[in-house]
């Protein structure tokens, strides 16, 4: 297996890059704004570049985890998330085709309007903001180009983040500093450990499955509730834990309020239970205590 992870500094490409060298996988990692050394620096949304790295290596299968997931950016700066988003999926796309390897793309539950979630993948999306439209239009990508395409949509990511970005982790840091945070009670989702995650794109690849899947926490929890439980998981005050409603976080970009994502098409076809909230949070708790990095 030659697997080119485009996007492999951020939480789930850096696992699946690990995830998948202790397995013997011949795989190749890439970012763009946050270095990882060993990777090559590659801009997606430049043909040029993503025709180098794959004339250099010649993968057989391409994951697909880069790209703008900031959503607030994603909604000041439109123009750019489609030219990375969109356009970037589409020369990847492009020369995945050439080398006849199959995409194996990352996608959202912020496809999805957040009306009636948590959603399947037979559900229609209908995204509410920047970001879930370009994701839509990158899924529209994968299946219009592709002969072999695997969608992976996934939910409010937490675990090992070399940038220190994910919510989880900004939580963590905030109320291990006395900080107050704030907690939206109507603002669900089916948070998803990137180990978990890594594991099961990994077993999807191997089983060679096609098309959309569904890969999330079991839990559908509002983010007042999650923080709550990542409060007692990492033993923090929870009297810093501010509840509120989306609508006063004042947000740039407007969020699904019941998003999450149903599991269990993907729990059937890798014959698995995936995880609880509370057992990824205390298997990340085991991770940040023995990292050695900073957090």
């Amino acid at each position: 297996m030659k697997l080119l992870i485009i996007g492999a500094s951020g939480v789930l490409g850096s696992r699946l890059y690990d995830d998948t060298i202790k397995k013997k996988w011949d795989a190749m990692g890439t970012f763009f704004s946050h270095e990882r050394k060993g990777f090559f620096c590659v801009d997606m949304a430049d043909k040029s570049g993503v025709h180098k790295i794959f004339d250099s290596f010649r993968p057989d299968t391409v994951a697909l985890c880069g790209g703008i997931t900031d959503v607030d950016l994603c909604e000041e700066r439109p123009r750019l998330a489609e030219e990375v988003n969109i356009k970037g999926t589409a020369n990847i796309a492009e020369k995945a085709r050439e080398y006849e390897a199959r995409l194996v793309l990352v996608s959202t539950d912020y496809i999805f309007n957040g009306d009636s979630g948590p959603y399947s993948e037979e559900d229609k999306p209908s995204p509410i903001n920047v970001y879930g439209r370009t994701k839509l239009e990158a899924e529209n990508i994968a299946r219009e180009k592709m002969k072999e395409y695997l969608i992976v949509r996934t939910a409010q990511l937490y675990g090992r983040d070399y940038r220190g970005k994910n919510f989880a982790l900004k939580i963590i840091k905030n109320m291990q500093t006395n900080k107050e945070v704030y907690a939206a009670d109507d603002f669900y989702s089916t948070p998803t450990y990137a180990e978990s995650l890594s594991q099961s794109v990994i077993e999807l690849i191997e089983k060679d499955c096609q098309g959309i899947f569904n890969v999330a926490g079991t839990d559908f929890l509002d983010r007042y509730s999650y923080v709550n439980k990542i409060a007692d998981i990492f033993r923090l005050k929870k009297t810093l834990v501010n509840k509120v409603l989306l609508k006063d976080l004042d947000l740039k970009a407007a969020r699904p309020p019941k998003a999450g994502l149903n599991v269990s098409k993907a729990e059937k076809i890798l014959d698995a239970s995936f995880m609880t909230v509370e057992k990824g949070l205390n298997l990340f708790k085991s991770e940040l205590d023995n990292a050695s990095y900073e957090m």
